[in-house]
């Protein structure tokens, strides 16, 4: 691997300004990173892919250097946000990458762009709003997903002991305990202090059962393009595989052992061999 050149930029999109990098060249992916990141949790496949592929990772509305607004974290808007970014960059097609809680939109996403979307490759992401024999939803194994949610509750606990929480919860979820560098983890930790970061972050979490509503109406329809999803053995397992097929025809993936939640860093080898085979398929669907 090499490293890749990371050009920050902004654009006002959606009523909103958001930070974002743009990596390498070649066809378009649009990637959106999950809590509590930001874009750089896309440097492992910047740095396998930026010499075949052209990288435009925001990041997204309430986190690190995007505007923070204080209403409006639904998939669809997410959504919006990037497909106005891809026209901001003049990209008409593009593959869709997504993790953790960048996952819902990345779904909102692949629906609303039409044919303008390529494939959907989403890793370590909770599917809110499905109905399919043994689906549960993400809440019920997942304690942080409604205690974040219920922000007041959340702020008066991290505030001011972000560290401490940001380290618990990127080993707790790892099989790899020390899969983020101190390094990384010091960039996160910098970034949920800034003002404003981790109350806008956690709108993320805010108003699941809306949201679920929302990507259930979407999900009455088949996806019509490739759709690939992997859990981490020791986090979502699964879940992500099953509810790719419940979206798609065309779906793949499956469960990534001794892998926890943060699959790019865990299982970075892993990951890019599968994104690479799978990006090849589907240009040539």
């Amino acid at each position: 691997m090499v490293k890749a050149q990371m050009i920050s930029k902004r654009a006002v999109v959606n009523g909103l300004t958001l930070h974002y990098v743009t990596v390498g060249s070649g066809p378009a992916v649009l990637c959106l990173h999950g809590w509590p990141q930001n874009h750089r949790e896309f440097v492992p496949i910047f740095e396998a892919f930026s010499g075949r592929y052209r990288f435009i990772a925001p990041d997204l509305r309430g986190y690190a250097d995007s505007d923070k607004p204080h209403a409006d974290y639904m998939p669809a808007t997410i959504a919006k946000d990037l497909l106005e970014l891809a026209d901001v960059e003049k990209v008409d097609r593009f593959h869709i990458l997504s993790h953790d809680l960048g996952g819902p939109p990345s779904v909102a996403l692949a629906y609303m762009a039409g044919r303008r979307a390529l494939s959907l490759a989403t890793i370590e992401t909770p599917f809110f709003g499905l109905d399919y024999e043994a689906y549960v939803d993400p809440r019920v194994p997942y304690w942080h997903l409604s205690m974040h949610a219920n922000m007041d509750i959340a702020l008066f606990l991290i505030e001011g002991r972000e560290e401490q929480y940001l380290r618990h919860f990127f080993r707790d979820f790892a099989y790899n305990p020390n899969a983020i560098s101190e390094e990384e983890l010091q960039r996160y930790v910098m970034q949920m202090k800034q003002p404003g970061n981790l109350r806008a972050s956690l709108n993320h979490y805010a108003f699941i059962d809306e949201k679920a509503a929302q990507l259930a109406e979407f999900a009455r329809t088949k996806l019509p393009i490739p759709t690939m999803g992997w859990g981490g053995r020791r986090s979502f397992g699964t879940h992500c595989f099953d509810s790719a097929r419940a979206l798609s025809e065309r779906a793949e993936g499956g469960v990534i052992e001794e892998c926890g939640h943060w699959v790019f860093e865990e299982k970075a080898d892993f990951i890019c061999d599968q994104l690479g085979q799978f990006w090849d398929k589907s240009a040539r669907m």
